[in-house]
């Protein structure tokens, strides 16, 4: 299994692709990265230009041209500080989801000092015991103890290099700046302190930059608080020409290594640290191991461990082209509870509930011959596939439901619906419909949303959406592909998010 992983920072944006054997165990075949620092206007003014929006939507379909080159089943994209702070983030998402076909999670502070925490953790051996992270990026920093997979503590801090740089510009600002580092990162050093981990762990690019300059190239090298207390005070009485001059400087950091080297300096005093480990694992290697962990049945499943050959096929065809993920079981999840809810409305049965599983297992494949109408790809790949066990009908029905999850709505023109009768094209367009929107409520392909409920009463139908994570994205395309349902169950299909005492 392929996956790429792209982290869409306030100073950065990074693209890690790799290869998934098995949870913790994976090989990376590509990495980039470009300094877009996002977040500059952004904690100036409050928004994203446009034309910060349109460098990075060109930087995205070129990383989404990269990953797809590699033959990716997925991929995950998060955004952090600048993009949640931004008020015109929703245009941001829905922009990159149109003009780079590529569905943004905006994750919040504690979801991604999680994350940062998973991507550390999966280079560390399991003897490790109780480890802290600092992660300094370029709008806020993370800070998090854990032992094993379970976090224990996590705080994030608008403290990222960009953000303070902005804020505390010129030379005369930098005892205030330090005054306002401490006061915001005291509390939290304590807790880590309290705590007590046997390690902590330094990550992002300003630290990994400290460490080389500090001559901690090595790994096992670490980052020692006295020589680090010099430094800094080298780095935020130099001048901008001087900082730009240094190798793990240069240009692109000039303006924000003063300030991420006072962050990590104050945190070890406040921490009670001498020592910090440099550590390159961050929050793009922590999506990934977040997604094996979600994939690990998958990972290690036999397709002859299936007893029902019908369904055996459907998985070794959805696995051979590439279809068989993490969004794919999930959204057959979600569809299928749709399914049993809309009992009296549709009065289907078992029949047809086995072809909307299969359909929305294989919905993806067309991905195989490329993502541009991979819809109609679905379409071809399921009717030419090797399915054991079906007749050509069912095939056609399984195609066409896989076929409408996106696009255009059934119409009697399109190829194989054409040759339906009357209530088989009924079937295909109740079973689409469903499809449709539970596809939609997993556009992350992030698994956000926990469970569905249907309220169908004699009037309109409710939808109500159980979520741990803000399911912003879910719900407005959930929305848009609701026209389907409207049309094939004669109802308005309304959203609503379940309280957090109801989840």
């Amino acid at each position: 299994m392929k996956i790429a992983a792209i982290d869409i920072g306030a100073n950065s944006v990074h693209l890690v692709v790799s290869r998934l054997f098995a949870p913790g165990i994976r090989e990376v075949l590509d990495r980039s990265k470009e300094m877009l620092q996002l977040g500059r206007a952004t904690f100036r003014t409050g928004g994203i230009p446009p034309e910060d929006m349109d460098r990075a939507i060109a930087v995205l379909r070129r990383f989404r041209a990269i990953a797809e080159a590699q033959g990716v089943e997925a991929v995950l994209a998060v955004a952090t500080s600048a993009v949640r702070d931004a008020k015109n983030r929703g245009e941001f998402v829905k922009r990159v989801e149109k003009e780079a076909r590529l569905a943004v999670r905006v994750v919040t502070g504690e979801e991604e000092g999680r994350l940062i925490y998973a991507g550390v953790r999966e280079g560390l051996p399991p003897s490790a015991g109780r480890v802290g992270v600092i992660d300094i990026g370029g709008g806020s920093a993370e800070v998090i103890v854990g032992d094993g997979d379970r976090v224990s503590y996590v705080k994030s801090l608008k403290l990222g290099v960009l953000r303070l740089a902005e804020k505390f510009p010129r030379a005369k600002d930098r005892e205030a700046m330090e005054e306002h580092v401490r006061s915001e990162i005291k509390p939290v050093a304590r807790e880590v302190k309290k705590r007590a981990p046997e390690s902590v762990f330094g990550t992002s690019g300003s630290i990994l930059a400290i460490a080389k300059l500090l001559g901690a190239r090595e790994e096992g090298e670490v980052i020692h608080l006295g020589a680090l207390e010099d430094l800094s005070h080298r780095l935020l009485t130099s001048s901008r020409r001087e900082l730009a001059s240094l190798g793990p400087v240069g240009e692109s950091r000039a303006d924000t290594i003063g300030p991420g080297s006072l962050v990590v300096r104050v945190f070890m005093e406040e921490a009670g640290l001498d020592e910090l480990i440099p550590c390159d694992r961050a929050l793009r290697e922590g999506v990934v191991a977040d997604y094996a962990a979600r994939n690990g049945a998958r990972l290690s499943m036999r397709d002859d461990d299936i007893a029902d050959p019908r369904r055996r096929s459907v998985h070794v065809l959805a696995r051979r082209l590439g279809a068989m993920d993490l969004h794919a079981m999930h959204t057959t999840r979600l569809a299928l509870r749709m399914f049993d809810d809309l009992a009296p409305l549709h009065r289907l049965n078992g029949p047809e509930r086995e072809i909307l599983e299969y359909a929305s297992l294989l919905h993806d494949s067309g991905y195989w011959i490329s993502a541009e109408k991979h819809h109609k790809h679905a379409y071809y790949l399921i009717m030419n596939g090797s399915l054991e066990g079906f007749s050509e009908d069912e095939r056609r029905l399984i195609a066409l439901v896989a076929r409408y999850h996106r696009g255009s709505l059934p119409s009697p023109t399109h190829e194989g619906y054409s040759a339906l009768g009357k209530e088989d094209r009924r079937r295909v367009k109740l079973l689409a419909a469903i499809l449709r929107v539970a596809d939609g409520l997993d556009r992350s392909h992030a698994a956000l949303v926990d469970e569905v409920r249907v309220f169908p009463d004699s009037g309109d139908v409710t939808l109500e959406i159980h979520a741990s994570s803000d399911p912003e994205l879910e719900l407005y395309t959930a929305a848009r592909r609701a026209d389907l349902f409207r049309e094939a169950f004669g109802r308005e299909l309304n959203f609503r998010l379940a309280k957090k005492e109801e989840r």
